[in-house]
C-alpha cells in the first residue's frame, strides 16, 4: 500500500480501480483518471512536435488540463545528441494504463518516431506516463508507474513542479496525483536556483524552431516609437533609416529586444487605422530583420491589432506585444496561437482613450487585483490555443493606474506573481516603466527626456523585485 494515497500496488496486467477513484467534478461525477505526462523532443522542429502532440492528445481521449513551462536540457545518458526540449502536462483520461500507453505510442509514431531506436537516444517525440492517479503499476511489458526514473531527471522534476505549484487551479483540485512528492523532489534537487545553465533552463519558443533562454539575468527591451505623438519621443524618427539607426544604437548599448510601435497608447492619443500603423512599422521591422548586426536581438511588435501582428511577424518580428491583453481585438489570441510566437499580455482596463477614468484606476489592492486579472486574461489566451510557455505577463505600469498604483506595483511585483497559477507563476514578467509620468511626478521632471535616471532606478527596483525583463 502507498500510505499517502491509499492506493493498491498493482502488478502484471491486472488493474484494480477500487482503491483509486477517478478524478471528479464538483458534482461527484467521474470525468477520468488524472495523469501526469512528461514530454520531450530533440529531433526535427522540437517546438512544433510538442505543440502537435498537445493538439493530438484530446483526439485520443486525453484531455489536457494544464501545461508546464518549456525547458531546454542537455541530453542525459547518451550525451552525443542534440539538446532536448521538455515539458509536462496534467490530463484526464478514461483510458486504463496500458491503453493510455498505447495511445501515447500512436501519437509518437504520428510525429515520426520509430520503434527499436537507440535507448535514451534522439527522438522526434517522447511521451512518458509519470503518475497515474496515486497508484503503483507494473506489467511484464515494462510499463511501471510512477515512472521509475523521474526522481533522477531534473528535466522531468522541474516541469512537474510547475504543475504542482500554487494553491489553486487544476492541479490543486486533482489531489490524487502525488504533487507534494514532486515539489519535495525538485526542491531537494536544487529547485529554481538550479535553472539557467545549458544543463537545464527555461526557454521561450520562437518561430522556425528557435528558442530564447530567458533565465539568469534581467533582459532589457528598447522602445522604438515610430509615431508622431508618443508621450516620450514622438516625431523623433521621421524615416526608416532614422528608426533603424536608433534600434542599432539601443542594441549596441545592451538592448536584448527592440519593441517597435506605430500606435501611441498615451492617454487620449488619437487612434490611427491599421493601414497607417502598418505603413509605419512594417518597413522598419523588415529592415531590422534583414540586418546582420541585429541577428542576436529579438524584434517585438507593439500592437493590439491582430492583422498588424500578422504583417509584422511575416516581416520578421519574433514577439507580439499586446497592451490590451486581447481585450481590444477578439481575434488576437487565435491569431497569435496560429503564429506560434511569444505573446506579451499586458494588464489594462478600458482602452487608451478611457483607461485613466476613475472607474478603471480604482483598486482595493492593486497588486492582488492586477495579478488576478492577468491570470484570467492568460486563461483566455490559453483557451484560444496559446501555450502557457509562450506567455509573458506585463502588469501595465501607468495603464489604468494612478501614480500611487504604479508605485505600489513597482514595489509589489512578487505579490502580483503570487496571484498566478501553474506555469504562469514562473514565467517572465515584463515591466515597462521607462519615462512614465509617475516617475516625473516623483522626481519633479516634467520633460520625459529628463527621467532617464529615475527610469534606471525603477529598472533596478523591478529587477530586484523578481522581474525578468
Amino acid at each position: 500500500m502507498n500510505g499517502r494515497t491509499g492506493s493498491t500496488a498493482i502488478c502484471r496486467e491486472h488493474l484494480c480501480m477500487a482503491s483509486t477513484m477517478p478524478a471528479t467534478q464538483d458534482t461527484g461525477t467521474p470525468v477520468g483518471y488524472a495523469v501526469a505526462i512528461a514530454m520531450g523532443a530533440n529531433v526535427g522542429d522540437r517546438v512544433a512536435n510538442l505543440c502537435e502532440a498537445l493538439r493530438l492528445l484530446p483526439q485520443h481521449g486525453i484531455k489536457v488540463l494544464e501545461v508546464s513551462r518549456l525547458y531546454e536540457s542537455a541530453p542525459a545518458y547518451v550525451t552525443e545528441q542534440p539538446a532536448f526540449l521538455n515539458a509536462a502536462l496534467l490530463a484526464l483520461t478514461p483510458l486504463e494504463p496500458l491503453k493510455l500507453l498505447a495511445a501515447l505510442k500512436v501519437i509518437e509514431r504520428a510525429l515520426g518516431r520509430t520503434e527499436g531506436g537507440q535507448r535514451f537516444g534522439p527522438r522526434q517525440l517522447d511521451l512518458d506516463i509519470v503518475f497515474y492517479e496515486g497508484m503503483r503499476y507494473t506489467n511484464d511489458g515494462g510499463l511501471e508507474i510512477p515512472h521509475p526514473r523521474w526522481r533522477e531527471r531534473p528535466f522531468v522534476m522541474a516541469p512537474l513542479a510547475d504543475l504542482a505549484g500554487g494553491d489553486a487551479g487544476p492541479a490543486h483540485q486533482v489531489r490524487s496525483i502525488p504533487w507534494e512528492d514532486a515539489r519535495r523532489a525538485w526542491a531537494a534537487a536544487g529547485g529554481e536556483a538550479s535553472l539557467g545553465s545549458a544543463d537545464l533552463r527555461c526557454v521561450l519558443p520562437l518561430t522556425n524552431g528557435r528558442t530564447w533562454p530567458w533565465q539568469g539575468r534581467t533582459h532589457v527591451m528598447g522602445i522604438l516609437n515610430v509615431t508622431p505623438d508618443s508621450f516620450s519621443d514622438g516625431g523623433e524618427l521621421s524615416s526608416v533609416a532614422d528608426a533603424v539607426k536608433r534600434a542599432q544604437d539601443m542594441a549596441a548599448a545592451g538592448a536584448d529586444i527592440i519593441d517597435v510601435g506605430g500606435q501611441s497608447t498615451r492617454p487620449g492619443a488619437e487612434h490611427v487605422g491599421a493601414q497607417e500603423e502598418a505603413a509605419r512599422i512594417v518597413p522598419v521591422i523588415r529592415t531590422l530583420a534583414a540586418d546582420e548586426r541585429m541577428r542576436e536581438v529579438l524584434i517585438s511588435v507593439d500592437t493590439f491589432h491582430s492583422a498588424i501582428a500578422q504583417e509584422a511577424v511575416a516581416a520578421g518580428a519574433h514577439i507580439v506585444n499586446d497592451v490590451s491583453g486581447g481585450s481590444l481585438d477578439p481575434s488576437m489570441h487565435s491569431v497569435v496561437a496560429e503564429l506560434g510566437t511569444p505573446y506579451v499580455l499586458m494588464h489594462m482596463r478600458g482602452d487608451p482613450a478611457t483607461m485613466q477614468a476613475p472607474e478603471h484606476t480604482a483598486y482595493a489592492d492593486v497588486c492582488a487585483e492586477v495579478g488576478a486579472e492577468l491570470q484570467t486574461a492568460a486563461e483566455r489566451a490559453i483557451a484560444a490555443g496559446i501555450e502557457p510557455w509562450r506567455i509573458v505577463l506585463d502588469p501595465g505600469i501607468g495603464f489604468a493606474k494612478t501614480g500611487a498604483g504604479s508605485c505600489a506595483l513597482m514595489g509589489g511585483l512578487p505579490r502580483v506573481r503570487a496571484q498566478l497559477r501553474g506555469a504562469l507563476r514562473g514565467m517572465p514578467l515584463l515591466v515597462g516603466h521607462s519615462r512614465k509620468s509617475f516617475l516625473g511626478r516623483l522626481t519633479g521632471r516634467e520633460n520625459p527626456a529628463d527621467r532617464d535616471v529615475a527610469s534606471a532606478a525603477a529598472a533596478a527596483l523591478s529587477s530586484t523585485a523578481l522581474a525578468d525583463q
